[in-house]
């Protein structure tokens, strides 16, 4: 079987390709009015056969098709680029493109949901349609790129470029989804992750915004703010960001200017954009000094803390070294003192034998004469008198 179709998608050459592919109904489906086309869709997601991703294909296209491309510059609002009629018409398409969008996640790109935002802005849809696309592109937010979240303001009372208001309510979906996952988001690696990728994605938002010279600062910061603290693990985007806003916009008050840098912690700034801080002229001179501060103190703590370490090294092997000396010492003086206490003991027990000797020849002269004495003084007068007259 031969297949007649139209299929124009860029990067698709038909002669490299014998297959037919998946979508090659979609382009032919794109011409018929909206209401036929609502029954073909309606018709092939009865049967299941489809993926989501393939509606969704077929959605994409129909919307390039006959919806207004809100991408490349602000659209005009005359009454001759545009009647009231066909901007209905349109506001009918969208609304039926919108509730023919399958529920899975996935089905269609980030960048066409925030494509879909983006027209609905333009052409005034209900409120209805857009809660649904800004729940839908919340779902999907941590896929989005940079390029797609560049859309020029829709509305004509708007001065500045870019639809700061449009990311604005998606982030906001996409905070209270997060929020509502988990309620302590800090323990799930996941999430971090997530919420950090949004941080980076924000930030880099934030820089393309802020050479827009209509931009109020109040929109900038309070799309800055929106952000928690767990989704900037370092605050160099924020302060290029910043920078950028200030250098464009040189005639920023003072209170602006506080305020916008309020947002800085000073903590989690690198040391390259410590060091750009401290001489941009463009700063507070309140924000200098707090980097200044926290530039010397982490200087000081990243010295204080090597030098330790390698006298703690180094003195290591010494104190073991004085230790053991001092050990020996200590064993010898105890060794000594010992041996002195045993030699003071054995002369005084040797005096102690020689006073006991003593004391017993002492103790025995004395008895003798005693006994002499005793032996006197039992001889009777008489005997005495006969001895002595004797000699």
């Amino acid at each position: 079987v031969s297949w007649s179709y139209t299929y124009t998608r860029p990067g698709y050459i038909k002669k490299q390709h014998q297959s037919v592919p998946k979508d090659w109904w979609t382009e032919d489906v794109s011409d018929l009015d909206i209401d036929l086309f609502r029954c073909i869709i309606t018709a092939v997601r009865s049967t299941y056969i489809p993926p989501p991703q393939l509606i969704g294909e077929a959605l994409h296209v129909y919307a390039c098709r006959w919806l207004p491309d809100t991408t490349k510059s602000r659209p005009l609002h005359s009454s001759g680029s545009q009647t009231e009629e066909s901007r209905e018409k349109c506001r009918r398409i969208l609304e039926a493109i919108v509730s023919m969008i399958p529920s899975d996640r996935g089905s269609v790109s980030i960048g066409f949901l925030l494509k879909l935002l983006s027209i609905a802005n333009y052409l005034g849809a209900s409120p209805v349609t857009k809660t649904e696309l800004i729940r839908k592109a919340g779902l999907q937010f941590e896929e989005a790129t940079l390029n797609d979240m560049l859309f020029p303001s829709q509305l004509p009372t708007d001065q500045h470029f870019y639809d700061i208001d449009l990311v604005a309510a998606v982030l906001e979906s996409y905070l209270v989804l997060w929020r509502r996952q988990s309620p302590l988001p800090t323990d799930n690696g996941h999430m971090v992750r997530s919420i950090r990728k949004i941080g980076k994605l924000i930030d880099s938002y934030l820089q393309v915004v802020a050479r827009d010279v209509n931009m109020p600062i109040s929109k900038l910061v309070s799309l800055a703010e929106a952000l928690p603290d767990v989704a900037r693990e370092d605050h160099d985007g924020l302060y290029k960001a910043i920078n950028i806003y200030l250098k464009e916009h040189p005639d920023v008050s003072k209170a602006d200017k506080k305020r916008m840098c309020r947002m800085l912690d000073c903590q989690k700034l690198s040391p390259e954009v410590r060091a750009h801080a401290v001489k941009n002229e463009r700063l507070p001179l309140r924000t200098v000094v707090q980097v200044l501060f926290f530039d010397q103190e982490s200087g000081s703590r990243s010295t204080t803390h090597k030098p330790e370490s390698i006298t703690r090294a180094r003195q290591a092997p010494i104190e073991a070294e004085a230790k053991e000396e001092c050990d020996k010492k200590v064993q010898h003086e105890v060794t000594k003192s010992s041996s002195r206490v045993t030699e003071t003991s054995e002369r005084e027990i040797q005096k102690r034998m020689e006073a006991k000797m003593v004391r017993g020849d002492s103790e025995k002269g004395k008895e003798r004469k005693g006994e002499t004495n005793s032996t006197a003084k039992m001889m009777e007068p008489k005997q005495v008198f006969q001895r002595r007259s004797s000699r």
